[in-house]
């Protein structure tokens, strides 16, 4: 597992920092690892790159998922959650901040790394392998970001002082060019298959470019030109014959292992928890969740969908009642419910999605629908329409798609995402990227603290950043 080597990438990266002090010391501490010292071991440099997994996946549920249209009202005990979901998000809340925190760890652990593997003692092959896992790594980060925040500093070196740390906003435009630069390297060097699940690969990185060139196409960028690049890498990976959807769409969750259709996952240690999304979903007493399914989400499924009969438990029996919110299935472990007494906020080890094959067929009918229209598009969306039955053999059950116009397939492939991926972090994006926040004012209207705007573009950046590094706030919600 990556987990063991966390602790030593932090250590690393402390002594590295630290360095700039070394001369005013008269000795040298024996009880600190020196980087260079242990990086006279070939073997360390691979495992610093490891440890740059430490804070994947990105995924902070207030800020990727809560504020979109198929949630219900949080618990009144989750902290910070209600005022988010009444859209009014402020710098000083600990998801803003964890949310910025979080992608610039990767990045300055990756960009240590780089720092030294150009003058590793390694085979050209293995020093560029590393080189494009760290790279890959970094450019996931900043995609991250640059949805989230918009133009956001751009380090692409280890500070060596305190003003190289107060970098100014970058414009967009330029972060993902810098995104494309990485993962693209990422693609050329990676080897075909990971040396253990959880690390990334060739294929990781080119369905990763799919997902980029599709946001870059969209909303804000509105650079129609890459939606041939996304239909391109997710075909590539589509047809790679590496993958295979799994028939039944409840055996894709509640697992520590990949599936046929994994193409990246976080994984946990399986008896030691980790994956907090049980407790974020849980309505069970004990638990205060902020991702319940609304009303409106549950009713929208087609008949004969396995992604509500499975994926959506209501009225759920315990052994002390019968709960009276609805609750999310993908993450919840309900043998830990179903005790008479369930321990208050439990994790699970299920593996968390980061991008599955599912994805890569509907950013493949998104793209060339907007390319050419909806009917070449259907063979991608058909597929997982089919998967989601109940009933494989009735066609009456999620029914296949046809005689849609243009727009009306692009909301059926929105609808799609929802049903499909949901509370896998892609929710804010996917608004963001088809402009419909209008949805949340026209399904919560007066209830919203603050009513949506252009401020919903982006996340406000936290209030730390804005007083150490001097940069400009993001539009407020106000």
């Amino acid at each position: 597992m990556i987990h063991k080597y966390i602790i030593l990438l932090s250590a690393i990266v402390l002594v590295f920092l630290a360095a700039s002090c070394e001369k005013a010391l008269e000795e040298k501490p024996k009880t600190i690892l020196d980087p260079d010292s242990f990086f006279e071991n070939p073997e360390g440099y691979e495992r610093v790159v490891m440890g740059i997994y430490s804070d994947i996946p990105l995924f902070v549920p207030q800020t990727h998922e809560m504020i979109i249209d198929i949630y219900a009202s949080p618990s009144a005990a989750a902290e910070q959650a209600l005022p988010v979901y009444n859209n009014g998000p402020t710098p000083f809340f600990y998801n803003a901040r964890d949310a910025w925190n979080r992608p610039y760890a990767i990045i300055k652990n990756a960009n240590f790394i780089l720092g030294y593997l150009p003058d590793a003692p390694l085979s050209d092959q293995k020093k560029n392998e590393l080189i494009a896992e760290a790279r890959l790594l970094r450019g996931y980060a900043f995609f991250d970001l640059v949805q989230l925040f918009g133009d956001i500093p751009l380090p692409l070196k280890v500070g060596e002082n305190y003003g190289d740390l107060r970098l100014p906003r970058t414009p967009q435009s330029e972060v993902y060019a810098q995104i494309l630069e990485d993962l693209s390297f990422a693609e050329g060097y990676l080897p075909e298959v990971a040396a253990q699940q959880g690390r990334v690969y060739k294929l990781v990185a080119t369905a990763l470019l799919a997902r980029v060139y599709l946001t870059m196409a969209g909303n804000p960028l509105h650079l129609t030109q890459y939606y041939q690049n996304a239909l391109q890498k997710a075909s590539e990976v589509i047809n790679s014959g590496k993958f295979s959807l799994v028939e039944d769409y409840v055996d894709i969750f509640h697992q520590v292992d990949y599936t046929s259709e994994s193409i990246w996952e976080k994984q946990y240690v399986p008896g030691r928890g980790g994956n907090p999304m049980h407790g974020l979903s849980s309505t069970a007493p004990g638990y205060n969740p902020v991702l319940i399914p609304s009303a409106h989400f549950i009713n929208s499924f087609p008949q004969g969908d396995r992604r509500k009969q499975w994926g959506i438990r209501e009225l759920y029996q315990t052994p002390n009642g019968i709960l009276q919110r609805p609750f999310f299935h993908k993450f919840v472990d309900t043998a830990i419910t179903d005790r008479a007494t369930p321990p208050s906020g439990a994790i699970v080890s299920y593996s968390l999605p980061i991008i599955r094959l599912a994805e890569l067929y509907l950013i493949a009918a998104e793209a060339e629908n907007e390319i050419n229209g909806p009917g070449q598009a259907y063979q991608y969306i058909n597929q997982i329409r089919w998967r989601a039955r109940i009933h494989k053999n009735d066609s009456s059950q999620v029914p296949d798609l046809s005689g849609l116009s243009q727009a009306q397939f692009k909301e059926a492939v929105i609808n799609e995402r929802n049903w499909e991926l949901h509370q896998e972090g892609l929710g804010w994006q996917t608004m963001k990227r088809t402009n419909t926040f209008s949805k949340i004012q026209e399904l919560r209207g007066s209830s919203l603290s603050v009513p949506i705007g252009p401020y919903n573009q982006t996340w406000p950046i936290p209030v730390e950043e804005i007083i150490n590094n001097d940069i400009p706030q993001n539009p407020l919600y106000q």
